[in-house]
């Protein structure tokens, strides 16, 4: 990743935060909530939310979920996370009909909450679902109701030629059979980077995680998933969290 050094340092994964759960207890509120991973051990989701409590604020923190889909991600944070609060934000209906947490609908371009409404903004595997065109301005709104970050933001990098097929694969693997969406345009280094530019960005990547294993983690290669923390570069706004 040669473009990001410039605009994202490095973090070191620490130990596990000793507030986070065990793996079983977050497995089992997941199956709890979603009939799906009864079936399949959760291995993905349970990654990624261990990457989210590295890069999320520590202590007490409001925390909108933008394109939250069935909104499981966020409510489980809400359950199992001290002191977070989460409400989910998403163009389409698609949300658990016994979610726990609040969920808004919006036209996908202005975020319905005043400036500085959440201490911490959230996308999660949804960036690539949002048009190029469209992306700086939403990622504007997400600093506007944070006061200028953090954003953290769990989406995907391309660097080789296979990459965009694999990712499309995993998208309609993941998303069609619960009716989510499936179009994407995925970034590649110099998209990132340019989105960061425009942003005047910086902030913190974490390296790579075991999001797959075996022959699955061959085809469908970890370094596809990255997970980072932003925030505004400029005086004033909010400065970006400790490493956890």
């Amino acid at each position: 990743m040669s473009a990001f050094p410039a605009w994202l340092r490095r973090l070191h994964k620490g130990k596990r935060p000793f507030w986070l759960p065990e793996d079983a207890v977050i497995a089992r509120y997941l199956a709890d909530r979603d009939r799906w991973f009864r079936y399949r051990w959760p291995r993905y989701q349970l990654q990624m939310i261990k990457d989210l409590a590295s890069l999320l604020p520590a202590g007490r923190c409001s925390i909108l979920d933008i394109g939250a889909g069935s909104g499981l991600i966020g409510e489980t944070i809400a359950a199992l996370f001290p002191e977070k609060t989460v409400i989910g934000v998403d163009i389409a209906s698609k949300a658990l009909s016994t979610l726990h947490i609040p969920f808004v609908r919006f036209d996908g371009r202005r975020l319905p909450f005043a400036d500085r409404s959440f201490d911490c903004a959230l996308l999660c595997n949804m960036l690539h679902h949002v048009k190029p065109g469209v992306r700086t301005s939403l990622l504007g709104e997400a600093l506007r109701i944070t006061g200028g970050g953090p954003i953290v933001i769990k989406d995907h990098l391309v660097s080789a030629p296979l990459d965009r097929l694999r990712l499309w694969f995993l998208d309609v693997l993941g998303n069609a059979p619960r009716g989510f969406m499936v179009s994407a345009t995925y970034l590649g280094e110099l998209q990132w980077e340019q989105l960061l530019r425009e942003l005047d960005c910086c902030g913190a990547i974490l390296p790579g995680s075991g999001y797959r294993t075996g022959l699955w983690s061959w085809v469908f290669p970890n370094r596809l998933e990255i997970c980072l923390r932003i925030s505004r570069k400029s005086p004033g706004a909010h400065a970006v969290a400790s490493d956890a």
